[in-house]
């Protein structure tokens, strides 16, 4: 019998007179299980809005994510109609792109899901353009605790700001950030013991882990992806400069550029991410690290943009 999983929601939503269409529910760390806040279909009071005062976080049960987004996504573009603030803005796209991938994670071929994704790369795209968007912002809006989910937006993040930073046009910045987006999207398809494993991967392990961009690219394929771009950028973002990368052991200029990019950008994002097992390193010293004992391995003209960027 499969466990119940929860992701946890924005608790900006939870207003007084409000009714869900999905139940909430709050942790107990003593008994280490979910209780129901509020059963969907009931009105939220005053005093549920003053208990959420004490409660850092909210959970839904996953089987009701879709309920969920689409009170959300109503409630954040009745939002964006009145004035809020460009980080407010940003964190209320990060939050949504998490929800949107932990579905897409556990159903990775559900074509709904797959283009509601492509409205949050539209609002991606839209943010980093914005005249108030900067590296600070990116810092901000960035969930340093890694998880898959996290890591792909950040990802994604970091690219689509390289690729403006390249003078991409938007049509190739939406390519970038979908391919970013969904660069580990092959992952789901390995066991998740392996993914999720703290520490270093057994040989064995590896080479399971090695087939998961080949999986990504089967995944997009399986959606409908025609782009070659953001199947290339999907399947190809693991191989190195010095061909000793994966799964086709590619070398220099024969990957693919977007590949490249995403490829920096997730090593950045993997090394100035806490983990259960080591610290986040600081922008700097990732990026020493990078330019010193990577520079084989990652494409050093788009590391140096990179560099230039975070200035």
């Amino acid at each position: 019998m499969k466990s119940t999983k929860y992701i946890s929601i924005d608790k900006d939503i939870i207003k007084e007179n409000a009714v869900f269409e999905f139940n909430l529910f709050i942790p107990s760390e003593k008994e280490k299980k979910m209780h129901y806040f509020k059963h969907a279909g009931t009105l939220v009071t005053t005093e549920d809005v003053e208990k959420l005062k004490d409660i850092n976080a909210v959970y839904i049960n996953e089987k009701e994510r879709a309920y969920y987004l689409r009170y959300y996504n109503q409630r954040v573009a009745h939002a964006q109609k009145k004035y809020i603030n460009f980080e407010e803005k940003a964190a209320k796209i990060y939050h949504k792109a998490t929800v949107i991938l932990h579905t897409l994670f556990s159903n990775p071929e559900d074509l709904e899901t797959y283009k509601t994704s492509k409205h949050v790369i539209y609002e991606l795209v839209e943010t980093v353009a914005d005249k108030n968007f900067s590296i600070d912002s990116i810092i901000n809006i960035a969930e340093h605790q890694y998880t898959i989910m996290t890591h792909s937006i950040n990802v994604c993040i970091y690219a689509l700001n390289l690729g403006t930073y390249l003078k991409f046009s938007k049509e190739m910045l939406e390519a970038l950030g979908e391919a970013a987006l969904l660069h580990d999207i092959g992952k789901s398809k390995i066991n998740p013991e392996i993914v999720e494993k703290k520490g270093r991967l057994t040989e064995i392990e590896f080479t399971e882990m090695k087939k998961y961009p080949m999986f990504g690219y089967a995944i997009g394929l399986k959606l409908g992806i025609k782009n070659k771009d953001i199947l290339m950028g999907i399947k190809y973002h693991q191989e190195r400069m010095d061909g000793s990368g994966y799964p086709a052991g590619l070398n220099g200029e024969n990957i693919p550029y977007i590949a490249r990019i995403i490829a920096v950008c997730d090593v950045f994002d993997a090394l100035t991410s806490r983990r259960s097992y080591k610290e986040a390193m600081g922008v700097f010293e990732a990026l020493l690290l990078m330019k010193t004992k990577m520079s084989k391995q990652l494409d050093v003209k788009i590391l140096n943009k990179m560099i230039e960027m975070l200035r």
